[in-house]
């Protein structure tokens, strides 16, 4: 038996933490809404007064919030995630909230605390049965302590660190969303052609669009337009969508329409990405190497922006004393780090980014057992005293 909390119930989060107090789980619940907890209560869950509480001691933390905003008040609130989960705890967010709020999330969890991000596909009545596909970004290690829980909900598909599983849940509701609207598309062009509905819909039986009217069909013909997924939900979905994707064509016109299939992906058409990928190359750039051991190529240096991806080997920290007033943004491509300010320490895992303001003298250190590559984003473009910082950087110290 876990001890698990959950936090947020929905119409999709209820039923899927049903499953896991059903399963024999000690179960914490909290929800904005408080009496959308008593349905839980009566299945013997605990319900929480606060978030804190709820995931206080807790082994595993479920999140699955309508939006980012609501993500971010939940954790970051003063009796919020943030201030209670302990250090060894792995927080699973299940929201569509896209991989941007999954990376500010991981920058304000504590020094410790594992993030994976699990949103879903399938609505009410594949959660009812535990049959929801999980779209699973983050550590192996990690996802391997927890699929006995993801696997009372539904089939565990691991896509790689974290951030991933939030970008795959924008790509398969991009495919979702996009296949709907086609379909009443389709259906709007026969009935402005006069084409009887039986006739359309053996048409379209004939089209890549044949599963879709199979399964639309009788809720369009009935007219039952239930509230399975809000449309409200799908429209905050294709707001995520269009803010990490903007794609044109252009240029195509004497080829076969396919050829849009070609160029959506190609660089020409290439969405501008919310986040900073892997794919960041750092070939035919120029390389700096510091005594210590870490590395370091100017991937962009132009008048108000300056970008370079640097590799620090394990137990290896450095601080920066910045003799401009730059604002730095620092993003982990690859390890776990710490980043420590005048502020205090925040915890940065794969995908995870944070921003330094202006002038701060601050310290990153590689707390993971291989190598740390993270990228600085400064603006504009900084020279700043970078060096090996074998001590803690002392708070209140200067340039």
């Amino acid at each position: 038996m876990t001890k698990v909390a959950w936090i947020g119930l929905g119409a999709m989060g209820v039923r899927m933490a049903r499953r896991l107090a059903d399963a024999g789980h000690n179960l914490t619940v909290w929800n904005r809404t408080p009496g959308r907890a008593e349905v839980l209560a009566a299945a013997d869950a605990h319900v929480a007064a606060t978030p804190v509480e709820a995931v206080r001691d807790a082994e595993v933390v479920f999140l699955m919030l309508a939006d980012p905003a609501a993500l971010g008040e939940v954790i970051k609130r003063a009796d919020g995630v943030a201030a209670g989960v302990g250090a060894a705890t792995i927080v699973v967010d299940m929201s569509t909230v896209g991989p941007v709020a999954v990376a500010r999330l991981g920058a304000v969890l504590p020094l410790g605390v594992t993030l994976l991000d699990a949103p879903v596909l399938g609505s009410l009545a594949e959660a009812d049965a535990g049959t929801l596909t999980l779209l699973v970004g983050g550590p192996a290690d990690a996802v391997a302590k927890v699929r006995p829980l993801l696997s009372i909900l539904g089939d565990l598909v691991h896509l790689g660190s974290a951030g991933s599983g939030a970008a795959a849940k924008l790509v398969a509701d991009f495919a979702r969303l996009g296949t709907v609207g086609v379909l009443g598309e389709a259906l709007a062009i026969a009935d402005g052609l006069g084409l009887p509905r039986e006739v359309t819909w053996r048409a379209l039986a004939h089209t890549p669009l044949a599963a879709q009217a199979a399964r639309r069909r009788a809720v369009v013909e009935s007219g039952d337009f239930l509230a399975r997924f809000a449309l409200a939900m799908a429209r905050k979905d294709a707001d995520l969508i269009v803010a990490a994707a903007d794609a044109e064509s252009a240029g195509f016109g004497n080829l076969d329409d396919a050829a849009v299939l070609d160029h959506i992906p190609s660089p020409h058409g290439k969405p501008e990405s919310t986040a900073i990928s892997e794919a960041v190359t750092t070939a035919h750039v120029p390389h700096y190497s510091w005594g210590d051991g870490c590395d370091g190529w100017r991937l962009v240096d132009t008048t108000g922006l300056s970008v370079i991806e640097e590799r620090m080997p394990p137990g290896t920290a450095e601080e920066w004393h910045v003799h401009e007033r730059a604002r730095q943004f620092f993003y982990v491509l690859d390890g776990q780090a710490t980043m420590r300010t005048l502020d205090g320490e925040i915890a940065l895992h794969t995908g995870a980014g944070v921003q330094i303001a202006p002038g701060s003298p601050h310290q990153m250190a590689n707390t993971c057992s291989r190598d740390l590559r993270f990228l600085v984003i400064s603006a504009p473009t900084t020279r700043g005293d970078r060096r090996p910082c074998p001590e803690p950087l002392q708070i209140g110290e200067q340039a």
